[in-house]
């Protein structure tokens, strides 16, 4: 109980690990697909998430006090369930080594065009590796402290409604069909990855007897809202064939704001989004240890050495020209170990269930 966390620290620990880079590009990638109805496969993709939230639920209910690792264990044997997280060890630490990658472009690009890569990857990397080695109840007080700065963010984007704005872009609702809608809904989800932490975090929660559903359900609604406003004011700021040429629309949106006392407000909501970005990497790394051990000694060396296994990787794909290719792998893996692997365990643990009830008979 000494490193255990409240209900609210845990919302403000799957929200913070959700909310990262992917939002920045999100709009224009998938108004390619949806067109003007962008915002409401942002919706469907929450309603999605949401589905997968409740086998989440139910699994961690029939599994009180156990992380995913300890579920794997029980239901397919120590061997089997062993090589399994060691699977999403290595998907943990590939998403960070992917994440990290895009943050170090994206700051590249807009803030520090001269600064090497190996050096923006080491200041980021040993930020992460310094709180992920603190127990979950310290890093959840940091994430609930720079909360704060998702109003500031929002305060900030309402000054584009002082902009021309045509609200015409997104009318008709729903012309470009369902199935669009739906494609555009893929790329959202992974843009919102990261709810995966209630696997793992959700077992150090003060009194989790109770179902946690409401948290989660709370959590995701915030994020898909979050998601959906920025998606629906970067609709309404370009225009469709603008916002298909830009791949930051959201920092675009505030790089023509100036006002007297301040310019470049891009920037500034750039360096404000740099602890989100942050956070995530942060969470990444704590999934990575606890996937493979609950010994702290054995899970802080774990950290030191996941982290230097992401500063590699983020090496390695910084140098490449392109990393659709790894980009899409992992997605692939994502939802293989994320969505249909957990969905598998809430299955097998009836079977589970009723192994038992025939052995007691």
């Amino acid at each position: 109980m000494n490193h255990s966390v409240t209900r609210p620290q845990l919302f403000f620990l799957i929200v913070k690990t959700q909310i990262g880079i992917g939002l920045l590009s999100l709009p224009s990638k998938i108004q390619s697909s949806a067109k003007g109805d962008a915002w409401i496969s942002v919706l469907m993709a929450g309603a999605a998430i949401q589905l997968l939230l409740i086998v989440y639920s139910q699994l961690l209910r029939k599994f009180p006090n156990q992380t995913l690792s300890d579920i794997t264990i029980r239901l397919f044997g120590v061997y089997i369930g062993k090589a399994v997280n060691f699977i999403y060890y290595v998907l943990f630490v590939l998403i960070a080594g992917y994440a990290i990658t895009l943050y170090v472009r994206l700051v590249h690009i807009w803030m520090l065009p001269m600064t090497p890569g190996w050096v923006l990857l080491l200041l980021i990397i040993g930020t992460g590796i310094y709180l992920a080695l603190e127990n979950l109840r310290v890093i959840a007080r940091f994430f609930v402290l720079t909360s704060v700065l998702f109003g500031l963010l929002i305060l900030i984007s309402t000054l584009n409604f002082t902009n021309e704005l045509q609200v015409a872009n997104i009318l008709p609702v729903g012309e470009s069909g369902f199935a669009h809608m739906v494609q555009g809904s893929e790329k959202t989800v992974f843009a919102m990855f990261g709810f995966e932490v209630i696997l793992y975090f959700a077992a150090q929660v003060q009194n989790n007897g109770k179902s946690l559903i409401r948290v989660f359900s709370f959590a995701n609604g915030f994020v898909t809202l979050f998601y959906a406003y920025f998606v629906f004011l970067c609709l309404i700021g370009f225009s469709p064939k603008v916002l298909e040429r830009v791949n930051e629309p959201v920092l675009y949106m505030f790089k023509g704001l100036t006002y007297q006392l301040f310019d470049r407000l891009d920037l500034i909501f750039l360096a404000i989004w740099i602890i989100p970005m942050t956070a995530t990497i942060v969470s990444y790394l704590c999934l990575a240890g606890k996937s493979l051990t609950a010994n702290q000694s054995s899970y802080r060396k774990l950290i030191w050495f996941s982290g230097v296994l992401v500063y590699l990787l983020g090496l390695y794909l910084s140098s490449m020209e392109s990393i659709d290719l790894f980009r899409k792998w992992v997605e692939y893996g994502y939802l293989a170990m994320i969505a249909a692997l957990p969905f598998l365990l809430w299955l097998a643990s009836f079977l589970l269930k009723n192994k038992k009830k025939v052995g007691s008979a």
